[in-house]
């Protein structure tokens, strides 16, 4: 018996050690192979309709690869362009408002009374003697100077990895277009569980996938265009560049577009410009905050199922492990342990009682 416990304890340290060195290899191409996956996912319906009228699974997945890229490329070389133009013709802008003092309400707030207003108002409640709002103004903005040179130089430094790492994506892809539904049903086959709990774990998963691809992007793409024309109607400067960093900010949830749209009317509230503050404010509240009212819970909330707290921290969490695809692998897990623990408690509720001994 002993020596059957020592073959069992080395037969499991060779399999950690196995696993080990397989993720160890399979580390720095993990993005770029679930990339893949989510972006098959993504199509599955085409490809499932191509499957039906196609017989050459190899045809069939090179054209859904290009499909794919042609979808992805085509758009983002336009935005690409469209968001450097807007930050080329922003700067000097942006440079001749703060030499022209357009721009002072905001960066010297000490010419304004800003500084002393604040101190009379924190003064009952807080020591607020050494406040000092400009100094702290022209820390961040030079903070956010650096950090935006910085992600510049970045991108371009990495710019050939990034374009390795999607030929790996679509390579992935490939295969997972290709060889996908076989890969589920082998999956399936391994896990260790009851068929009634695999089918209630992959239709639960499905649905968060979904949910989180499909009605993320559509609910994150709709408030971005519909900031951006806000902010082209009422004349503000770089629609596309705010537009796409308000799509950005709605795949959080919690955390949304009124963090663009709110300053930007109060920007020019302050500057005087009180019309076009309150009509930038009235469409934020109305059109682009309330599109999402609408939308999210029909798309996102009633198919996953997941409260809204779990939901942001999850994203949050999954951001910060595993970088941009954290908006899809964060829900997917939270899902997961929900789908487990709602399986299980019934069994263990319906599991009749043992007498005592």
């Amino acid at each position: 018996m002993r020596r059957e416990h020592i073959a069992l304890a080395i037969f499991i340290a060779l399999i950690l050690i196995a696993c080990y060195l397989f993720y160890t290899i399979y580390r720095p191409f993990l993005a770029s192979i679930i990339w893949g996956a989510v972006l098959a996912g993504i199509f599955y319906p085409l490809n499932a309709l191509l499957a039906r009228k196609m017989k050459r699974d190899n045809v069939r997945a090179i054209i859904m690869c290009i499909i794919v890229v042609a979808v992805i490329i085509v758009p983002a070389v336009f935005l690409a362009i469209g968001l450097i133009g807007e930050v080329t013709d922003g700067l000097p802008k942006f440079k001749a408002a703060v030499d022209s003092g357009q721009l002072d309400f905001i960066l010297k707030p000490r010419t304004f009374g800003w500084n002393e207003r604040i101190k009379e108002f924190l003064g009952p409640y807080v020591d607020a003697s050494n406040l000092d709002i400009e100094s702290v103004i022209t820390a961040n903005m030079q903070r956010l100077t650096s950090y935006i040179v910085q992600q510049v130089s970045n991108f371009v430094g990495n710019f050939s990895a990034a374009v390795v790492s999607f030929a790996l994506a679509v390579l992935s892809m490939f295969f997972f277009f290709r060889d996908g539904n076989r890969l589920i049903t082998r999956l399936k086959e391994l896990l260790p569980m009851s068929d009634e709990l695999k089918r209630s774990l992959t239709t639960r998963l499905r649905e968060v996938i979904e949910a989180s691809i499909y009605g993320g992007v559509l609910v994150a793409a709709v408030q971005g265009i519909l900031g951006g024309i806000i902010f082209w109607v009422t004349g503000l400067p770089s629609p596309i560049f705010w537009g796409t960093m308000m799509a950005i900010l709605s795949l959080i949830p919690i955390v949304g577009p009124y963090l663009i749209y709110i300053p930007a009317a109060a920007i020019l509230i302050l500057s005087g410009s009180w019309v076009r503050g309150i009509i930038v404010l009235i469409l934020g509240i109305v059109v682009v905050s309330q599109s999402d009212n609408v939308l999210r819970p029909v798309i996102i909330s009633s198919r996953t199922k997941i409260h809204t707290l779990l939901l942001f921290f999850s994203i949050l969490g999954g951001l910060k492990v595993f970088g941009l695809l954290g908006i899809i692998l964060g829900p997917v897990v939270a899902s997961i342990i929900l789908t487990l623990v709602e399986v299980y408690k019934p069994r263990t509720d319906e599991a009749p009682a043992k007498e005592p001994c």
